[in-house]
């Protein structure tokens, strides 16, 4: 009956359908099926047509062959995804415990005809003679027109001829004219190309490590300054001679505008980019474009990792250890682990650049999984900021009870008078943390939600920066009734406001999610900074990513302390990281830097460790912590996270999960390689109406693959109802 059989992937959601599906291809698709093409198959007793990928081509089939359904339909005239893009989707399913689905997804673009236009032209075997036209009119305007091209738009001939959509449709149903569908693509670069800068010693040694090496992985720690990024774009360049193709990835679309500025200004329309933040229209045109390869540079955010590239160079990972590199959600892959993955099974390398690596990239270092450069000298000769821990229990007890310390308010009046620019940093957008009484102790919380809601100066309302709802700023208690409620904890606006009444005539933005609504905005700022239209930047952790201004010569770092007390075992790491950044954007030209740590701990190892830039300090301590509470890199944590908006089922399925999941892993626990915790409410229990409950597993290296085919079953194999499942491996995020 059949020849050829083809496995297929199927695109849906449920549970129930994650596995590999056999169909038989009929002798008029022979020629068309092909690994990485689409198709359409019908499935179920009904006839549901539904698409799918195919993922291999057999002649034979161990399955009874009356059984098997033919293909309908192969829907791509040549492949979509890569064998080797392939093999990564089936390595994430099982890396993340997720479908086969989810990792499809990240792989297969969304396509819409709206990014063709609709073009006619002339009917070459026609003789327009014998067609009853008015000659006279818009129709014989039309041909004339087009005698001398090959096609046109119907937009643009509407334009040009000053004529109605109805001449062309009257052609077109005439058979003079034929229509066909045209992608276009209108580069507006529109500036010249820059020629590359002379490289120095550290940066032509990076170089010539990373194109000579046999390894596929390299971590390039420099410290903020050193010019790791035209490292990268050197190490481009000499893919491109070769005819390969590279991907830029940089951790958050606010840092794509000066990213693709740059890189444009260097490989002109050569780059193509990819973010969340495209719409449908223009992200489908940017995957064509890599796919035609007529992009050889691929620049943008995570998802870009998966643009569709067949001669890989290398794949760089700028500010690596970044958490928006961990996708939030299914499948929760880490974009480091993947990179790597790509570029063994490609043949491409892989840059993880950071000043601040994380912990794991650096034990895979210092393990020799991947290769180490150090990159320690800052470009030009530029001196390394100077650094001042300011203890705030002392501005206390001098009698200031304001966020900025008086040696801070002095270096940003230095910096103000020799018209230079200043940088405040606080990781906590609004204009205060919580609003409470005073008298009754009553705290406003979201109703949605499991937490406290933040005060907005703009519009005197309080908002909830998990659901998004809002409710007004009450003037009374709602419990006790009285007038002593008030806002405590000061967020950036608050900062504002402050910094507004002590510096009048400064020129002040803000700049976090709140005021930051769409990349346009980002860039506004961004370009202002750039060109010395704001004096004083206060933001939250946006600004520790990627900030190039030479004439930023104070940098306050206004609650130090904001991280370190987080529930999370990599909360001291996240806390040096952001000091450590932040710090950075300091005397990055050829004028000296201040910056001023503001904090209630001084004698904290990490806030000294981020004081002297002592990577190593911090790495040592955390190290050793690491390892002695059982954490990552030296153990796996999971966290399998049930959602539900019925609490008492939730409640319920949880802990019945967790007993399918005990008895199954009570070898391990006797030996000694796994810890399995009971289930325990979230931090934010309640999040948009909807209750969550954790399980918490640590599991040796060696016992990781026979727990994750535990969790499978017991979670994965079928929909649970009316419970999301969610699987974190080595994160803390939801």
């Amino acid at each position: 009956m059949y020849n050829t059989f083809v496995q297929v992937i199927l695109d849906n959601l449920s549970k129930s359908t994650d596995q590999i599906y056999t169909y038989g291809v009929p002798d008029s698709l022979i020629n068309s099926v092909e690994e990485g093409k689409r198709v359409k198959v019908n499935f179920g007793r009904g006839k549901n047509i539904i698409d799918g990928l195919i993922v291999s081509v057999d002649s034979a089939c161990d399955y009874p062959i009356e059984k098997i359904k033919p293909l309908i339909a192969v829907t791509d005239e040549r492949p979509i995804v890569t064998k080797e893009m392939i093999k990564i989707l089936f390595w994430i399913r099982e890396r993340y415990i997720c479908k086969y689905s989810d990792a499809l997804k990240l792989m297969v673009p969304y396509e819409t005809q709206s990014v063709y236009e609709k073009h006619v032209r002339l009917k070459e075997d026609k003789d327009i003679s014998k067609y009853k036209i008015n000659k006279t009119g818009n129709q014989l305007k039309v041909i004339e027109y087009l005698k001398s091209r090959k096609s046109e738009s119907v937009a643009q001939l509407i334009e040009k001829l000053n004529v109605s959509k109805a001449v062309i449709n009257n052609l077109i149903k005439k058979d003079v004219l034929e229509e066909e569908l045209v992608f276009e693509y209108k580069d507006r670069t529109g500036h010249e190309l820059d020629e590359p800068l002379t490289l120095n010693e550290d940066q032509k040694k990076a170089c010539e490590i990373i194109l000579n090496s046999d390894k596929k992985a390299f971590l390039l720690h420099g410290v903020t300054g050193s010019g790791k990024t035209e490292v990268y774009m050197n190490i481009i360049s000499e893919y491109l001679r070769e005819g390969k193709q590279s991907i830029m990835l940089v951790p958050e679309i606010s840092l794509t505008a000066q990213t693709i500025d740059r890189f444009k200004r260097r490989f002109g329309n050569k780059i193509a980019v990819f973010h969340s933040k495209l719409s449908k229209k223009d992200r489908y045109i940017q995957w064509l474009r890599v796919y035609n390869k007529e992009a050889y540079i691929v620049v943008g955010a995570r998802s870009a990792l998966f643009a569709p590239i067949d001669n890989l160079g290398v794949i760089v990972i700028d500010e690596e250890h970044e958490d928006t590199y961990i996708s939030g959600t299914a499948p929760k892959y880490n974009t480091v682990e993947v990179a790597i993955k790509m570029a063994y099974m490609s043949g491409g390398k892989v840059i993880l650049g950071s000043a601040t690596p994380s912990l794991n990239t650096y034990h895979m270092a210092m393990t020799g999984r991947i290769e180490l450069i150090e990159m320690n000298k800052r470009v030009k000769e530029a001196q390394m900021p100077e650094i001042e821990i300011i203890n705030m229990a002392d501005e206390l007890d001098k009698g200031n009870n304001s966020i900025i310390s008086e040696v801070l308010y002095e270096s940003i009046r230095k910096s103000l008078k020799q018209k230079e620019q200043v940088i405040l940093f606080l990781n906590k957008r609004g204009y205060s943390g919580f609003v409470s009484c005073k008298k009754c102790g009553y705290t406003v919380r979201c109703s949605r939600c499991d937490v406290s809601m933040t005060y907005h100066l703009v519009g005197n309302i309080m908002k909830c920066h998990y659901c998004g709802s809002a409710k007004r700023m009450p003037g009374k208690c709602p419990r006790c009734g009285s007038d002593k409620i008030e806002q405590f904890s000061a967020g950036t606006q608050h900062v504002e406001k402050l910094i507004n009444n002590l510096f009048p005539h400064a020129r002040i933005e803000r700049m976090d999610l709140d005021s930051m609504t769409d990349t346009e905005a980002y860039e506004n700022i961004y370009n202002d900074f750039k060109n010395k239209k704001i004096d004083i930047l206060i933001g939250t952790q946006m600004l520790a990513k990627g900030f190039d201004f030479p004439n930023v010569t104070t940098v306050g770092v206004l609650s130090a302390d904001a991280l370190l007390n987080l529930p999370f075992y990599n909360a001291s790491e996240k806390t040096f990281q952001l000091i450590t950044q932040v710090s950075g954007r300091a005397g990055r030209g050829d004028k000296i830097g201040r910056v001023y740590i503001q904090t209630y701990e001084p004698g904290n190892f990490i806030i000294k460790a981020a004081k002297n830039n002592d990577y190593d300090l911090f790495l040592r301590q955390e190290l050793k912590l690491r390892k002695e509470f059982a954490f990552p890199p030296f153990i796996n944590i999971i966290n399998i996270c049930l959602i539900s908006k019925n609490e008492e089922e939730l409640v319920k399925t949880a802990h019945e999960k967790y007993l399918e999941v005990k008895e199954a892993v009570k070898e391990m626990v006797k030996e000694r390689s796994l810890l399995l915790y009971r289930p325990v409410p979230h931090n934010i229990y309640k999040l948009n109406n909807e209750y969550r409950i954790n399980l918490y597993i640590k599991v040796s290296n060696n016992r990781l693959a026979d727990l994750k085919k535990i969790i499978r079953t017991v979670y994965m194999e079928k929909d649970i109802e009316n419970i999301k499942v969610s699987i974190n491996i080595n994160t803390d995020t939801i």
